[in-house]
């Protein structure tokens, strides 16, 4: 696949450091440039900058002062800024990383040096930015299965709408699980859980769908972003998978009647399906939508239409 190339902002007031600046970068990256401090937060404002390499003298404004505003810009604080500068004292090389700059390069520079040390600072910012990924998923996964919770869900459907990709969206809800609890205790719901999150991993991944994405909104609502073409086979295999399975976790009497025995509210006596899986779903190549929430609605209405009907099946949004 072709990548879009990194961009690199060379703000410097020499149009000879400009030059041999560019004639280095050009082939790796997009360089936009500025020739003053005002000129780079304009050229900021109209551009995504991956990376700024950073003069510390300018006309209108010491380049210290430039970066020390980059990083206090919520906006811009996670750009990365490199000093390629004349000023190559100690006390200006401590000056430039104390206003938070990534490296700082002397003048006059070795041109496959400034290149290994930018490759450098960009697998950095990467390693940085995966770890932060991870963390703020660890923070919100679900204590019980440890699946990404509701942030990273709407996050991950807001992603596929706003990237147009064709997927379907479906949001997964244990049936009769109420009961369930009531009859065998929270202790063996929460292993029901897990195991309808275990069923839906496999499922995922039999189907060649392992990377697709899998959240848990909490209790026991699941939600699944799988490809298009594949969605109908995922949910067949997690029924296939779910129905004997869920068997396991009923003692022998009720398994064999297929139904539990439970009082409702009146004291009458009732009998209460098995759980079951239904699932309400969302192709957004046939159904365009604006939002998560939107998404979620729709997928929502769904799942209540697949609880209408007896066990574990699949419907998803027909209407365009």
């Amino acid at each position: 696949m072709l990548t879009e190339k990194k961009r690199i902002l060379v703000a410097d007031a020499g149009i000879l450091n400009l030059a041999t600046l560019i004639g280095t970068l050009k082939d790796d990256y997009h360089v936009v440039v500025a020739k003053n401090g005002v000129e780079v937060f304009k050229q900021l404002k109209k551009n995504r900058i991956d990376m700024i390499l950073l003069d510390t003298k300018f006309p209108d404004m010491d380049g210290f002062e430039v970066c020390r505003r980059l990083k206090v810009d919520q906006q811009t604080q996670e750009i990365p800024v490199i000093f390629i500068t004349s000023q190559n004292s100690v006390t200006d090389e401590e000056k430039g990383f104390e206003v938070g700059a990534a490296d700082y390069i002397a003048k006059p520079f070795n041109a496959p040096t400034v290149t290994v040390r930018i490759k450098n600072q960009f697998k950095l910012s990467s390693a940085i930015a995966e770890l932060k990924r991870l963390n703020q998923l660890a923070l919100d996964a679900n204590p019980n299965t440890g699946l990404p919770g509701n942030n990273s869900i709407l996050n991950e459907i807001q992603r596929v709408i706003a990237d147009k990709e064709g997927v379907c969206i479906i949001y997964a809800d244990l049936d009769n699980f109420k009961i369930y609890n009531d009859t065998y205790g929270f202790t063996r719901g929460d292993d029901v859980i897990i195991f309808a999150a275990n069923v839906i991993r496999v499922a995922l991944q039999i189907s060649g769908c392992a990377d697709s994405f899998l959240g848990h909104i909490g209790g026991d609502d699941f939600v699944i972003v799988v490809p298009e073409e594949k969605y109908s086979v995922v949910a067949e295999e997690i029924i296939r998978r779910i129905n004997p399975g869920i068997l396991e976790f009923y003692s022998q009497e009720d398994a064999e009647r297929g139904y539990v025995v439970a009082m409702n509210r009146e004291g009458e006596e009732k009998h209460h399906p098995l759980v079951s899986l239904s699932m309400g779903g969302i192709n957004l190549s046939q159904h365009k939508v604006a939002t998560a929430h939107e998404a979620v609605d729709i997928c929502t209405e769904m799942k209540k239409a697949a609880k209408k009907q007896p066990g574990s099946n699949l419907l998803v949004c027909k209407r365009h």
